[in-house]
């Protein structure tokens, strides 16, 4: 009895703490100011088929942004790319401007693409994202940028899946709503310690302070959360959008192995988090380990009820979360899964402390 009100206890304060009862929609406001000028980091890696459909899906928000008095600058970084990404990346700016970078691939980390990017860029407020992942909006630009300097230093945006079928995209929608919730909820509790490289705006002041990814180089993923945390440390003012139209979707790899190999390498960055940020992240598994120690030991009715009663706390701040996020609220069922994302995030830690960590591409 004592072990399952024990991990109820602790679902019930994850959920009114972290969740939020499914974190407040923080969408910025149109009375929010526009900073004059942004500069758009893509990073690319043998991405030459991509190229022309990124630049289509970027465009209206290109175009958008401009339309709100700012100037936006493009800098597309071509990160040792051994296909035909290079040309066709010079080609594009021929015709659209946009400001090519190209960087050697001394290291397989992101990073050494992100600074060369960085370097290059000249506006106030930067937004980082891939080659591989789609606006969903004209308005994407306009509503991660809005409150820049004056409201947030950082802004964490979502970048979720795009929607397929099969048990593998099930899996990794699953994985990315629950991380997105964690990161939203972790911000509207004023204490962030994740951002995805997929979709995130700061100010080019927060990162001349932080010193770019300097202190953390030599690990090979962690361009966004240990460079959010480092921010964070400064007294970096971190915001959050949730809006649809605020988003991108991405691709996620195709294959089991390779999305193995691609949380592998985010395992990397996740070892040398903050002990006090390991422990919180600890706390629904701990209340899992305790409802299933208690049914099994205890398999009394009040057992069982703690278990039902902690699935439905979570279920209910998921599908909100969702319901913010512009997704089928309904959709929380999916918790049922997350035995599996349990198993295959296992895998993954695994193959990361007996291997050496994969690239980012």
């Amino acid at each position: 009895m004592m072990l399952s009100a024990s991990g109820l206890a602790i679902h019930a304060l994850w959920a009114l703490r972290w969740d939020g009862l499914g974190p407040r929609k923080t969408s910025s406001k149109a009375t929010d100011k526009l900073p004059d000028s942004c500069s758009v980091v893509v990073c690319c890696h043998n991405e030459e088929a991509r190229i022309s459909d990124f630049h289509q899906a970027l465009l209206p928000a290109l175009v958008h942004a401009e339309s709100c008095g700012m100037h936006v600058q493009v800098v597309a970084v071509n990160h040792g790319s051994t296909d035909g990404t290079a040309q066709a990346l010079e080609a594009l700016s021929d015709r659209s401007g946009w400001i090519v970078v190209h960087q050697a691939r001394t290291r397989p980390s992101k990073k050494e693409a992100l600074e060369a990017g960085m370097l290059a860029a000249t506006g106030e407020s930067v937004v980082v994202t891939d080659l591989d992942c789609t606006p969903l909006s004209p308005e994407w630009l306009e509503l991660m940028l809005r409150g820049a300097a004056a409201q947030w230093d950082v802004c964490v945006g979502l970048s979720l899946p795009v929607r397929g079928a099969g048990r593998l995209h099930a899996l990794q929608q699953l994985e990315a709503e629950r991380t997105a919730q964690k990161a939203v909820g972790a911000v509207v509790r004023a204490r962030p310690y994740l951002g995805f490289g997929r979709n995130m705006a700061f100010t080019r002041e927060m990162w001349v302070r932080v010193g770019g990814m300097a202190s953390h180089v030599h690990i090979r993923s962690g361009d966004d959360d240990l460079w959010l945390q480092e921010a964070v440390a400064l007294g970096a003012r971190v915001s959050t959008n949730t809006s649809p139209k605020a988003q991108t979707a991405s691709e996620w790899p195709a294959t089991w192995e390779a999305w193995r190999r691609q949380k592998t390498r985010h395992v990397s960055a996740s070892s040398v988090y903050p002990a006090a940020t390991l422990a919180r992240l600890a706390m629904p598994s701990i209340g899992t380990g305790l409802l299933a120690a208690g049914v099994v030991h205890n398999p009394s009715g009040t057992s069982v009820l703690c278990a039902v009663l902690a699935l439905l706390l979570r279920a209910v701040t998921f599908g909100l979360f969702l319901h913010h996020a512009g997704r089928p609220a309904l959709r929380a069922w999916t918790l049922l899964l997350e035995p599996a994302v349990g198993m295959f995030r296992s895998w993954a830690w695994w193959k990361g402390a007996t291997t050496d960590s994969t690239a980012w591409k």
